[in-house]
């Protein structure tokens, strides 16, 4: 690797390029680190300079930029494939947490998150927190850079939105992806067609459901038979898919390379004893997204807009659920504003009641944060800290990137990070920002 190249000669590669399948990504310069990123949807992926006009993307693959007759760039090669160049033009992301006090991050003032129409009261952090300095010196060290690409943190407590900080241009109006955080709300929704009565109960055998939608499946058995949507629900399904393991016939990546990802994970050998082993598999809640279309004969997008989202005013968010190689670049998942993450965990605090209102049934919440497994409940993960051999426990949607919303039940909190750390362990070896800020700045400061 050539770490030296200079900002300058980086600018050289920007603008936007061709990509697989007939999309198309931009390529950006970076002035705080220095490097040189493939964006996709507002991700940033590094490339790292080798020598000349190569580079090797995050897989170690070289990525060699090609220049016409005059020298100017005008492609790039991955596997021998050429790419062109479709335009210079292109708006660039924010790439510094907040440019104006970059290098005086000690000129941070905290400020009581604004007051809207949105059902969120708010307060000022020093009257919910024991030492609230905590919390506030660690969004300096985020504006410092030491946090790199967290995009927002909310913090609610007793009841109050009492820290609400954006980095990196988002704001308050911004619709954040939430990547695989998306599993937890289409939990939401099971839930909600079971008490509309267009499935019978979680207990149901599920491959019933998809008998108008596919004539037969691949390795069937009695176990495979035997799979029931709280299986799936809690991640028990007994299939060969594993996201985090390669050698998994069903992990993330095989799966988005089939045609129709829910005939794919259904057609998957069963390993396991359903209901028995748990194993986080993306397939699972994507065909759970698909379950409530088929028995509600309405689109996922259109039924949680009336039943989930538009009872809890939530309106600026955005999502396209296709659950197939169409969705190879946006994953199928939702978009939302941070403040509405705070409001859904919030229903499911109180037991599925948004300001008065049962939203979700009460018992479905209960049945959703039961320890079924030591990791998940229905589609959310149990997920502990220890701090000084103290335990916090929490409820957590988490997703790629640093999406990660806890809720912590014993202190009345609730904590919404987003971010822009995608595949953070093959980039640098360790997890997301937030795994780092909670147990080292958040909880302390309750104590």
């Amino acid at each position: 690797m050539d770490p030296s190249i200079p900002y300058q000669q980086l600018l050289e590669y920007e603008g936007k390029y061709e990509y697989v399948s007939g999309s198309t990504l931009k390529i950006m310069a970076s002035p705080m680190d220095t490097t040189l990123y493939a964006v996709i949807d507002k991700a940033k992926y590094p490339l790292y300079h080798v020598k000349d006009d190569s580079f090797t993307n995050i897989d170690d693959t070289p990525v060699i930029f090609q220049r016409n007759d005059q020298g100017n760039i005008n492609g790039y090669t991955v596997n021998g494939q050429l790419f062109e160049l479709i335009t210079t033009d292109i708006e660039k992301l924010v790439m510094y947490p907040r440019k104006e006090l970059f290098n005086h991050p000690e000129d941070y003032t905290y400020q009581i998150p604004k007051r809207t129409n949105d059902g969120l009261e708010v307060e000022n952090i020093n009257n919910a927190f024991e030492t609230p300095e905590r919390i506030k010196e660690m969004v300096k060290q985020t504006i410092k850079g030491n946090y790199p690409d967290v995009h927002s943190i909310l913090i609610y407590k007793d009841n109050t939105l009492v820290l609400e900080e954006y980095f990196y241009g988002y704001d308050i109006n911004t619709q954040h992806q939430l990547r695989s955080a998306t599993k937890a709300f289409i939990g939401s929704l099971v839930g909600l067609a079971i008490e509309a009565a267009a499935i019978g109960s979680e207990q149901d055998q599920l491959l019933p459901y998809f008998k108008d939608k596919y004539k037969s499946f691949d390795h069937m058995s009695q176990r495979k038979r035997s799979i029931t949507i709280q299986d799936f629900l809690t991640y028990r399904h007994g299939l060969d898919c594993e996201n985090n393991n390669p050698e998994s016939e069903g992990n993330e990546q095989q799966m988005m390379e089939s045609a129709d990802w829910v005939k794919y994970t259904l057609d998957l050998p069963v390993v396991h004893q359903p209901g028995e082993v748990s194993s986080y598999c993306t397939g699972a809640a994507l065909t759970l997204g698909r379950l409530v279309e088929l028995a509600t004969d309405k689109p996922l997008e259109e039924f949680a807009d009336k039943h989930l989202f538009k009872p809890m005013n939530i309106t600026n968010y955005d999502w396209r659920f296709d659950p197939d190689s169409t969705s190879r670049q946006t994953f199928s998942q939702m978009y939302l504003q941070p403040r509405d993450l705070v409001k859904l965990a919030t229903m499911y605090m109180n037991g599925g009641k948004w300001q008065g209102k049962q939203v979700l049934p009460e018992n479905w919440v209960r049945k959703t944060f039961e320890e079924y497994t030591s990791e998940f409940g229905y589609l959310w993960e149990h997920k502990y800290v220890v701090i000084d051999g103290k335990q916090y426990n929490s409820y957590m949607a988490s997703g790629n990137g640093g999406q990660k919303i806890n809720i912590w039940p014993d202190y009345n909190m609730i904590t919404v990070f987003t971010g822009g750390n995608y595949n953070s362990y093959e980039l640098y070896g360790k997890s997301t920002p937030p795994n780092q800020m909670i147990p080292k700045y958040i909880l302390p400061a309750l104590d």
